[in-house]
């Protein structure tokens, strides 16, 4: 009998590619990102500060003993094509194309990549990309903070991507706070792209497919498309109107013993 072989994910980097080591990689994100929760929410914790060091000197090493960022970028890039058997950047472009998504300036198409593993537009002749990440994995990704950007409204991107980005973002409030400041870097009528692992839309106790509209409708933005893979979700957003300074709280949507707590809080 002929041995089946296996695709090798385009994020490989010359590396082994096994399937036996998936449940690995899922423990290892999962650790990764519960650690890096409870960092945020120690920095805004009011304890006293000697215990509020020691904490998240206990804390920062042990997601150094877990691998720390280069390990976690690593197994996310690999954790991509597992979830998904695709680069999230492939599906971006196709629905550029498909919706003839282009810049109405004779310059070209500006995209902002948020939280960029690698350099996944710099190929395509029609889009000016910029990639930028807290720890850049490689040159060409600019090292900047999201939340800290500066821009002008005559700067403004014509499209931003948030691929697996608001998922790392430890606390519910951090991440409206991302999603409200998508608002002041997207260019009126220009597109947010949100990937997020399709657990945190289908399988929490504090998100639905229908809050999220709701959330990012409040902001001005209007669903263009939609789509889910096996384990990703994928929504593209159109910023059609003001922001209406609605506020979410978190709410029960689902009560399943095997719920997760994923959230997004809007204040």
């Amino acid at each position: 009998m002929k041995k089946k072989k296996y695709r090798v994910p385009v994020t490989n980097d010359g590396q082994q590619y096994k399937r036996k080591n998936i449940k690995k990689d899922c423990k290892l994100i999962s650790q990764f990102h519960v650690l890096n929760k409870e960092l945020e929410k120690l920095k805004t914790d009011t304890d006293k500060q000697i215990s509020k060091k020691q904490k998240m000197k206990v804390i920062t090493k042990q997601l150094q003993e877990v691998g720390g960022i280069d390990t976690y970028q690593a197994t996310s890039r690999l954790g991509e094509f597992k979830n998904g058997s695709t680069n999230s950047a492939k599906w971006v472009v196709r629905q550029l194309k498909e919706h003839n998504i282009r810049s109405s300036t004779p310059t070209k198409l500006r995209l902002l990549d948020v939280g960029a593993l690698q350099l996944n537009y710099t190929k395509f002749k029609w889009i000016e990309s910029t990639a930028i990440d807290l720890n850049p994995s490689q040159p060409g990704i600019l090292k900047a903070d999201f939340f800290d950007l500066k821009v002008q409204s005559s700067k403004a991107y014509d499209v931003l991507v948030l691929s697996l980005v608001l998922n790392f973002v430890g606390m519910p409030h951090r991440r409206g706070e991302m999603l409200k400041k998508c608002t002041q870097v997207c260019k009126q009528m220009g597109y947010l792209i949100i990937v997020l692992p399709l657990a945190c839309v289908n399988n929490s106790r504090y998100l639905t497919h229908d809050h999220l509209i709701a959330i990012l409708d409040s902001l001005g933005f209007t669903l263009t498309t939609s789509h889910n893979s096996r384990k990703l979700s994928y929504k593209m957003f159109q910023l059609t109107k003001e922001s209406t300074k609605t506020s979410f709280k978190k709410q029960i949507f689902n009560n399943g013993t095997k719920c997760n707590n994923f959230s997004i809080v809007v204040r």
